[in-house]
């Protein structure tokens, strides 16, 4: 069976406030449970809910005692400023490189959209996790983020992916395309001359000229060619 994905065990308001909690305090800070409970005012049971999923997406560390990453830390001063250009930015990061969250934007992509419903049991699915109310809580936090963040879009209980999301990976795709061909079809500077007698021997010929002198080296070159050939 493919490995199970955490889901969020509560809203995506709880969620925000779980991450701001880390984010504030200093960095290489570890944090217990009861620290979180006490900045945030959520339960225990639902930090430690949360936690996993902050782990699986690289907002904070590992370990009984956690503290939040780079990006974490990046990711909650964000929600405490209200930067609304560096929260889309940064979730989208966090997506790109989810194969989780990745997968689940794709799904919505290639059917054209998704009703709500048909998507949260889509998430439970994909999970692994048993269709509880919890994980039904936390399928629709998943939701909730991608909307947040304008990589998926709601119009009467139907998801699409948004335009701008769209339009920004076919800009990456042809900025990688673009790459590989000029990688894989650049010129050889020298111009080389493969020339095959009659005992299969092969002779490479390279020959650094400019341009200018190409129409005047043709001739010599078929010379050489027709005199080694005979």
């Amino acid at each position: 069976m493919a490995e199970t994905f955490k889901l969020p065990a509560s809203s995506l308001e709880e969620i925000i406030k779980i991450i701001q909690a880390y984010a504030n305090e200093k960095e290489g800070i570890l944090l217990s449970l009861d620290d979180i409970t006490q900045s945030t005012g959520i339960p225990r049971t639902v930090v430690s809910g949360n936690n996993g999923f902050l782990v699986q997406i690289g907002l904070i560390t590992e370990g009984n005692k956690k503290s939040a990453t780079d990006i974490g830390r990046s990711l909650g001063r964000a929600y405490i400023s209200k930067i609304d250009y560096e929260l889309e930015r940064i979730w989208k990061e966090i997506i790109a490189e989810n194969d989780f969250l990745n997968r689940m934007v794709s799904a919505v992509r290639i059917r054209n959209g998704m009703d709500r419903t048909n998507f949260l049991n889509h998430i439970i699915y994909s999970s692994g996790q048993k269709d509880t109310t919890k994980n039904r809580t936390g399928a629709n936090a998943v939701i909730e983020i991608l909307k947040s963040v304008n990589v998926i879009n709601e119009v009467d209980g139907k998801l699409t992916v948004t335009e701008i999301m769209e339009a920004e990976e076919s800009e990456q795709i042809v900025t990688d395309e673009t790459i590989d061909t000029s990688q894989t079809t650049r010129p050889n500077p020298h111009p080389v001359t493969n020339i095959q007698t009659e005992q299969s021997i092969t002779i490479n010929i390279n020959i650094n000229c400019s341009v200018s002198e190409m129409d005047e080296l043709t001739d010599k070159i078929q010379k050489l060619i027709k005199g080694l050939s005979d």
